[in-house]
């Protein structure tokens, strides 16, 4: 009897999963929160995209990208996107007979960033700070200045360090190929994410019109039936070329860090006249008290909020203060607006890294994406000095919390 209960579950089970049939292909999420945004900022009241507009964007992606599944490169990003990197990286979770494995992004990122690279996984709205939207191209820790993406080893370095303070981890364990091929399909995600808003953007403009530039009449090919070649000549070529070329040229940009001046040494909590200038510089000229506070607890008196949310906040009607002004962009994928809790520096929690150069970058190229700016007003020496007490903080609590 209790053989025959345990065979009829097993054939119910498998008469269910026969019934639900194959199951249907993951697809990257269409950014219809960038689709509204265009709509409010740039048409009038009532006009939408055209219907046929989404089907465009999402043809052209997928012929040039391909999918979650099965990830294409273009001949523009060959030279920064390694495709067997692309496809140890992309798929269902799985490996081959030799151990090569699949899937890396699905097992490690996909729950909090997102299939699409949006920021907005299955865990993305209990977490604070958000997981990062690779879709803008932007990303907060890295050597480069405002404007200029992340070089590899600044990924690289993000994967095998974390984040302190936020909810990505590391994954210094991994295998360093499977490190490399999880940078090279972040830059991926990013880089589509970045092509389909320039594509949004563009339809915008053209009044109803086909994105593609050459005239579509019964001898011009059809979109289905374009080549990853053929598409970048139909919808402009400087289009994914520039987005390609601000990553390839990544490691030119590299912010070079400067010794520092006698009286600064690492690993040390007194730095003398160097950490009272920079406490100086901390009140006036560099201004960190509106947003640190006084006492550099992160209490200032300015709200802001990251370019992530920013990115459609400042949008015509949109009130971050009224749910039902910004409730349409959350229906379609956008996440609360949360203004950015600036840092504070006396726990020693430096998301970016704690080692002086870490913080002298951060100094002087902003953090990109964050109201944190670039310190063009200060000279080097100012940085380090700055540098110098934001080091000092961290000493001086560690000092006052011990018996």
């Amino acid at each position: 009897m209790k053989r025959c209960s345990s065979f009829c579950i097993l054939a119910i089970a498998v008469l269910a999963c026969a019934a639900c049939g194959p199951a249907e292909p993951i697809e990257f999420r269409y950014n219809a929160v960038e689709q509204l945004k265009q709509e409010r900022l740039f048409m009038d009241e009532g006009e939408h995209f055209p219907d046929s507009s989404r089907e465009e964007v999402t043809s052209i992606l997928k012929i040039l990208f391909g999918t979650p599944d099965r990830p294409q490169r273009s001949d523009e990003a060959a030279a920064i996107l390694d495709l067997t990197r692309l496809n140890m990286a992309a798929g269902p979770v799985e490996s081959e007979i030799d151990g090569t494995p699949h899937g890396l992004y699905r097992e490690h990122c996909a729950h909090c960033h997102g299939i699409s690279g949006d920021g907005a996984g299955a865990t993305a709205a209990l977490l604070n700070p958000y997981p990062r939207d690779f879709r803008l191209g932007k990303f907060k820790f890295k050597s480069t200045p405002l404007r200029t993406p992340p070089t590899d080893r600044d990924l690289t370095r993000i994967l095998h360090n974390g984040i302190p303070g936020s909810a990505m981890p590391s994954f210094r364990l991994l295998p360093d190929e499977e490190i490399a091929a999880l940078v090279d399909y972040v830059k991926y995600l990013s880089i589509r994410g970045q092509l389909e808003r320039t594509l949004l953007a563009e339809i915008s403009s053209l009044d109803g019109e086909s994105l593609f530039e050459i005239e579509q009449s019964e001898t011009a090919p059809e979109i289905d039936s374009m080549s990853a070649d053929e598409v970048p000549d139909a919808i402009g070529p400087e289009f994914l070329e520039d987005i390609v070329a601000r990553w390839q040229n990544a490691d030119e940009r590299v912010t070079a860090v400067p010794a520092a001046p006698a009286g600064f040494q690492i690993g040390h909590a007194d730095h003398g006249n160097l950490t009272s200038q920079g406490r100086e510089l901390f009140f006036t000229k560099g201004n960190c008290t509106q947003c640190h506070g006084e006492t550099a607890a992160g209490d200032g008196s300015t709200v802001n909020f990251d370019d992530w949310t920013n990115d459609w906040l400042k949008t015509p009607g949109i009130d971050p203060y009224d749910r039902e002004s910004w409730k349409p962009f959350m229906a379609l994928g956008a996440l609360r607006p949360r203004p950015v809790q600036p840092r504070n520096l006396n726990l020693g929690v430096f998301r970016g890294g704690d080692a002086a150069e870490d913080i002298y970058r951060r100094i002087a190229n902003g953090i990109e994406g964050s109201p944190m700016p670039a310190s063009a007003a200060l000279s080097s020496n100012e940085i380090w000095a700055l540098v110098a007490y934001v080091k000092s903080l961290v000493h001086a609590n560690d000092k006052f919390s011990k018996p």
